[in-house]
């Protein structure tokens, strides 16, 4: 188990983005047992689908046994295979292989297209940026939910 601090500030975020900070909490502590996260100098990108929510958090991983989460954001999006693979990021995985700039399949409520992810290609594993993640995805997300209405 890791000792997670949650800011205030980021506290609100998490908050105004509906998610639960016990969700947040498990994405960190999952992560650390796994090691199933991407690093960035100090910062580990971790995610885990939580009851059809794909729910990431960035957290300063440097300390030993504590994480301080900088932001966590999610979408509803389902990530599948990866498309195409373009250039190296500066993210890492656990084990210092370079994750890049891809495309992967995604799919939500039976429609499915190919979008922009950070991706892994010896493990086929994909992670979504906040900014696409709270911009783009949130948008399309809506409007699907929408048109189903």
């Amino acid at each position: 188990m890791v000792t997670v601090t949650i800011p205030a500030n980021v506290k609100e975020l998490i908050a105004k983005r509906g998610l639960k900070e016990s969700d947040v909490l498990d994405v960190v502590n999952t992560a650390a047992k796994t090691g199933k996260y991407i690093k960035n100098g100090k910062d580990g990108l971790a995610k885990k689908v939580i009851g059809g929510l794909t729910v990431y958090v960035v957290s300063d991983l440097s300390g030993s046994g504590t994480a301080v989460v900088k932001t966590a954001y999610a979408h509803k999006m389902a990530l599948g295979k990866i498309v195409n693979v373009m250039a190296p990021t500066d993210w890492k995985t656990n084990d210092g292989k370079a994750v890049a700039q891809g495309h992967v399949d995604m799919e939500y409520m039976t429609v499915k297209r190919t979008g922009p992810a950070l991706v892994d290609p010896a493990s086929g594993d994909a992670w979504v940026e906040e900014y696409l993640a709270v911009k783009t995805l949130a948008a399309a997300e809506g409007l699907f939910e929408k048109k189903r209405a």
